[in-house]
C-alpha cells in the first residue's frame, strides 16, 4: 500500500509540473514575436529555448528541463502503479 501511495504522488507531481508548464507557455503564447523554426511548434518553442543575448525577440521561456523532469516523473509514476497492479499477492 505504501508503493501505490509514492506511485500517486509521483504520477501527480508530474502531471502538475507538465500541465503547470503548458499553462505558463501558453499564457506567454500571445507575446511571442518571433521564433525559430527549428522547433515544430511555437508552443514547443518556448518552452524548450532559453534566452539569447544575441537573438532579437526571440527568447523562449527555458523550461525544457523542468518539463522532461515531468515526463520522467510521470513514467517512472505509471510504472510503479503497474508494478503494484500486477504484483501476486503471497
Amino acid at each position: 500500500m505504501k508503493r501505490v501511495a509514492i506511485g500517486i504522488t509521483v504520477l501527480s507531481s508530474g502531471i502538475l509540473t507538465i500541465l503547470s508548464i503548458f499553462v505558463c507557455a501558453s499564457l506567454y503564447l500571445p507575446h511571442l514575436t518571433s521564433w525559430s523554426t527549428a522547433y515544430p511548434s511555437r508552443l514547443f518553442f518556448l518552452i524548450f529555448a532559453g534566452q539569447s543575448k544575441f537573438s532579437n525577440g526571440a527568447d523562449g521561456l527555458g523550461l525544457g528541463l523542468f518539463f522532461v523532469l515531468g515526463i520522467i516523473l510521470t513514467i517512472v509514476g505509471l510504472a510503479i502503479l503497474a508494478i503494484e497492479y500486477f504484483k501476486k499477492e503471497k
